[in-house]
């Protein structure tokens, strides 16, 4: 769940709001009745029960509170006029709303919108050349992928304090390198929110968001303290062309308050017919599944082309940190063991990490250390213990025991009680139940290069 959903005077026009019912049984929203005006949200949700205000003026004391409820997708929000979500049904969209019309919620799982804008530097096609974003004015005219001159309708711009966001990955940036999706594409390194789609050819033009091409080398997500991301919007939804690579332009995903420009506009002074009337994407737009395992497979060989290859190291560099201080392990092929002092009091099993998804396996996209079989503590005295894999005190660095085995994320603790009792020194006993994951290594330019690319450049700061 990635909340909160902040609300500062979000504007909702005629036919985005709507009145009707909900069933609970198939959780279906049926919409009965329009609102006639345009409505001013205000408020912050982080629950379920969480109000906000409808006003019918900006800021205004004039309207009707509302409750959210746990149902959300990336489009629509359900809302009912008590928290405890006993009362009637109202429902937001980032789209006209067509009366009489039903809304299925796949999930009970409170979301939010997605910050989609490209970042600072990035150089957008218009008829005066390449402009900087930061730089373009509205009234300019952008080229799009089709050739088409489009005049620029908005634009909008934030920066994002990453280090206190309470969701970062959500908000750092994701920089795809040059090349890294075919020649010269980009022909510089773009940077993007995660959200952000870039369009590619896969046997027809299709948008994937950034934060689905990640690959661990040519595509990767960067931790930066502070980002300014931008903005740019045509009177339609249409494909820009950004550092040379075609991507997507701003599409009102609810989320226009979050931004903020000496350049804003008014996005509803003259509303979009267009959108009035086909508000989806300019192309169709995958996150997941056949078509992105595609990609991902056509990235590997670009990847590889460009000098990355996979590296597979036995053990993933498994070693376990005892109060600070490494110990190494003994083993013999998938079996490990360690000796550790039985007055150890903080323990962890640190290793390497692979992402299934990066690997073109599967949409698996957690950060995977070492699956283990079996882990067993003796002291060969007087203790010997076989720790069950869903063992509740296993929690900090390991995901959900799965059938047979379990994996850490890299960093996994091991708490005191497992070695209670134990003398002298114990046997840390593991097996795993498989090699971990390979690891891509860069080329070896790209990996002399990598350590200062912090150092000095704009982007840590508002890139």
């Amino acid at each position: 769940m990635a909340t909160p959903l902040v609300f500062d005077n979000t504007t909702y026009l005629a036919g985005y709001f709507s009145f009707g019912s909900f069933n609970t049984s198939t959780s279906t929203f049926n919409t009965t009745q329009l609102s006639p005006q345009t409505y001013y949200f205000t408020g912050t949700i982080n629950q379920p029960g969480d109000s906000v205000f409808a006003a019918t003026a900006p800021s205004g004391t004039s309207g009707i509170r509302l409750y959210a409820t746990s149902f959300d997708d990336s489009n629509n929000l359900l809302l009912n006029t008590n928290a405890a979500g006993t009362g009637s049904f109202y429902m937001i969209s980032n789209s006209p709303i067509v009366n009489g019309s039903s809304k299925t919620f796949s999930e009970a799982q409170l979301g939010d919108y997605s910050v989609v804008c490209f970042a600072s530097g990035t150089a957008i096609c218009t008829t005066l050349g390449e402009v900087a974003v930061e730089n373009l004015r509205v009234g300019d005219i952008a080229v799009t992928s089709s050739g088409d001159l489009r005049p620029i309708r908005w634009i909008g711009h934030r920066t994002i304090d990453c280090s206190r966001h309470p969701d970062p990955v959500n908000v750092q940036p994701v920089r795809i390198a040059a090349g890294a999706l075919g020649e010269n594409k980009p022909e510089r390194d773009l940077v993007v929110s995660p959200g952000h789609a870039i369009c590619l050819d896969i046997l027809g033009e299709v948008l994937i968001p950034a934060s689905a091409l990640i690959n661990g080398n040519t595509i990767t997500q960067e931790h930066v303290e502070e980002i300014t991301y931008w903005h740019v919007e045509l009177d339609s939804h249409d494909i820009l062309i950004a550092n040379g690579q075609l991507a997507e332009s701003y599409l009102d995903v609810g989320n226009r308050s979050f931004f903020a420009g000496e350049n804003v506009v008014d996005p509803f002074a003259a509303p979009d017919p267009i959108r009035a009337t086909a508000p989806a994407y300019c192309r169709p737009c995958f996150s997941s599944g056949a078509i992105v395992q595609a990609v991902h497979a056509r990235l590997r060989d670009r990847a590889r082309a460009l000098g990355w290859s996979l590296v597979e190291e036995p053990l993933a560099g498994l070693r376990v940190v005892v109060d600070g201080r490494e110990i190494q392990p003994d083993s013999d092929g998938l079996a490990v063991r360690f000796i550790v002092p039985a007055d150890a009091q903080d323990v962890r099993l640190v290793s390497s990490t692979g992402v299934p998804k990066h690997l073109g396996e599967n949409d698996d996209g957690r950060t995977l250390g070492v699956c283990l079989k079996s882990l067993t503590i003796e002291d060969g005295l007087t203790t010997r213990r076989e720790v069950a894999l869903d063992d509740p005190r296993l929690s900090t660095g390991f995901y959900m025991a799965e059938e047979g085995r379990r994996w850490t994320n890299g960093v996994a603790h091991l708490p005191r009680e497992l070695w209670q009792g134990c003398r002298g020194h114990f046997f840390l006993r593991l097996t795993l139940v498989c090699p971990p994951l390979p690891r891509w290594k860069a080329p070896a330019a790209k990996a002399e290069a990598a350590e200062p690319h912090w150092h000095g450049l704009q982007l840590v700061k508002a890139a």
